[in-house]
């Protein structure tokens, strides 16, 4: 069903960090992970965790102009910050997929308690070994390492006129169609990327946001 999009100021922002307890917790609180899912987490890893300052996630959805109805995947979810708002504001669909099996049950208990299932889903597993090809809007937050990996996969798998949206690297060899800088708070600034997936697959070249459709 689709929803109307809603007003998201403070308010309500700060209503959902709370909903979330998001600042509410370290990773090191999640507790320790079993010696199989470290193993694999470690040789899976792409980044770190660091959750991205609910200002700058609401920035990334409008940059990716997230319409009702359509479906975003966030990878590498962390606690469900991204895909929560996708639902909650803009009435997306919302996918999170987290290599960390502890973030994932976190994100996933926060969904339920939002009551936002079935609308939005956590996936625990590598974002490598995923299929992206139902998505709308992407979004990343991730090192240059990871970006690296993940382009290839995104150029095989998405649509044309798919939006991907990263937070602070880009993607190696692809043309920006814009380019932001928002304020996370702590006097930090986020450098913001939106590209979209062309109809002729010209990595190199492409950069305007409206050819796409």
């Amino acid at each position: 069903m689709r929803t109307a999009k809603r007003s998201f100021g403070l308010p309500l922002l700060v209503g959902l960090a709370l909903a979330m307890g998001i600042g509410a917790f370290a990773q090191d609180d999640l507790g320790p992970m079993d010696a199989a899912a470290k193993e694999r987490f470690d040789a899976k890893m792409l980044s770190a965790y660091e959750g991205t300052p609910l200002p700058v996630v609401e920035k990334m959805l409008e940059l990716a102009q997230v319409r009702p109805g359509e479906l975003v995947y966030d990878l590498g979810s962390g606690d469900g910050r991204i895909v929560v708002m996708a639902v909650q504001k803009f009435g997306a669909r919302a996918v999170g997929i987290e290599l960390d099996p502890r973030l994932a049950r976190r994100s996933t208990e926060t969904l339920q308690h939002a009551a936002l299932i079935p609308q939005a889903r956590i996936i625990e597993g590598d974002v490598l070994e995923q299929d992206l090809s139902p998505a709308d809007v992407v979004t990343v937050y991730m090192t240059p390492y990871g970006m690296g990996k993940l382009r290839s996969r995104l150029e095989k798998q998405l649509r044309p006129g798919a939006r991907v949206v990263i937070c602070v690297d880009q993607i190696p060899g692809w043309a920006p169609a814009t380019v932001i800088q928002v304020a996370g708070g702590s006097g930090r600034t986020y450098r913001l990327t939106l590209y979209v997936i062309p109809k002729a697959r010209d990595w190199a070249s492409y950069s305007k946001f409206g050819d796409a459709h």
